[in-house]
């Protein structure tokens, strides 16, 4: 895990309490000015190490969908690992090449891709476009015939499985804006064929929402992917990529992440097996974002107020929705974790509220911890994914700080 106590200490970058680690309070900027993401390193390449053996035995690529967290620092580290990235604007492939991403490991995702941005993908030479419309299609042969380039392309199919999370980031169910379900294939048939000089079809590409821990909703997305992938093969194209997406779960009402690495094996296995049972060699493509990277970051804010009111009592932070809109969004409940533990066993209930003009700022509802003051530092926990790359600037507050821990040291 990333963080644990120590002697009362909130501890940052260990497996254990042996492995090198340093309080958190050691690497904030001092004097404090604002809030602070802090993200441990070390636990980002843990869990992609062991995602890639998982999926060792087959020919694959690991592309980490950078919408989840896309810091330069994150993102160069990445590639030096051998990752790729899943991208979803020029913006975001813009940083992934900034950051050293390799081009050919670099896949454009998104429902709504612009003319320009469609041409700066094809002219960057990128590994392939994930076309989630037969409009789309046609768009992408029209720019590259005028480039006089041919594009590599992706079908991404709307399996409409219902993986039973939130309904905010369940993408793939037939209510759902994203990819296309098998009656749009005759159309895309057709347009492969009259395009092929512009069009190279590579594969089909699906994904079905996020914060998911049901593997057999995963199963069976992948088999209907895979058997429409046979599909394209009977027609002629010799589809050579196979992208199951992403979506992985986090418990971020827990600290025990044992469970985690054992869904990233049981995951690792099965998608083994789907890409073995087309046979030949097919490339087996995966988008894990918030399984790498959630679990890495704390978000560190401090109470300017506590204030008790007839119905609540509230510490009042210099953070809120504006750093971390999770809460407010989809009424996610991140742990709190106090920097320094208490001295004394006495608790109360707070409601962990920020500055925000809104009844909607709220980071956490109904929490117990011990008496806090004015100064207490408080961390948000798990806010690695969907934290800073969500921030705004909203009523002009300044955007946290960033900072990474490696081996016990800041590197950033």
């Amino acid at each position: 895990m990333a963080y644990f106590y120590r002697d009362g200490k909130l501890m940052i970058g260990a497996n254990s309490v042996t492995d090198p680690a340093v309080a958190v309070e050691s690497v904030l900027p001092t004097p404090w000015r604002k809030p602070i993401y802090v993200y441990d390193l070390d636990d980002v390449e843990r869990r992609y190490q062991a995602m890639n053996r998982a999926l060792d035995g087959v020919k694959h690529t690991i592309h980490y969908a950078m919408k989840a967290n896309s810091n330069p620092l994150l993102l160069g580290h990445f590639a030096q690992l051998g990752a790729g990235v899943d991208t979803v604007s020029a913006g975001e492939i813009t940083r992934a090449l900034a950051a050293k991403v390799p081009p050919k490991k670099i896949i454009f995702s998104g429902v709504a891709k612009t003319k320009a941005e469609i041409e700066f993908a094809l002219t960057a030479g990128i590994k392939q476009i994930n076309v989630e419309s037969t409009a789309e299609l046609e768009r992408i042969a029209s720019i590259a015939r005028k480039l006089g380039l041919k594009a590599d392309v992706a079908f991404r199919l709307n399996p409409d499985v219902n993986p039973q999370t939130h309904p905010y980031i369940t993408t793939g169910f037939r209510e759902n804006k994203f990819g296309m379900d098998e009656s749009f294939l005759p159309q895309l048939f057709s347009i492969l064929k009259s395009e092929q000089q512009w069009l190279n079809p590579r594969g089909l590409t699906m994904h079905i929402g996020s914060l998911l821990f049901d593997l057999e909703v995963f199963r069976e997305a992948i088999e209907k992917t895979v058997a429409v992938h046979r599909r394209f093969q009977a027609h002629g194209f010799n589809l050579d990529r196979l992208d199951i997406g992403g979506g992985l779960g986090i418990r971020y009402e827990t600290d025990d992440t044992t469970d985690e690495f054992a869904m990233i094996e049981a995951y690792g296995r099965m998608a083994r097996e789907a890409v073995t049972s087309l046979g030949g060699e097919v490339e087996l493509l995966t988008e894990p974002g918030r399984i790498l990277v959630g679990r890495s970051g704390l978000l560190v804010t401090e109470v300017q107020y506590t204030k008790a009111t007839s119905a609540k009592l509230f510490a009042i932070v210099d953070s809120g929705m504006h750093h971390l809109l999770r809460p407010a969004l989809y009424s996610a409940k991140h742990r709190v974790l106090p920097l320094s533990l208490p001295g004394t066993s006495s608790s109360h209930i707070y409601d962990v509220v920020g500055p925000i003009c809104e009844s909607s700022d709220f980071l956490a509802k109904d929490v117990r911890l011990g008496e806090l003051y004015q100064g207490s530092l408080l961390g948000i926990a798990d806010a690695g994914a969907y934290g800073f790359a969500m921030a705004s600037c909203y009523n002009s507050h300044e955007l946290p700080d960033e900072i990474f821990v490696s081996d016990g040291r800041v590197i950033s």
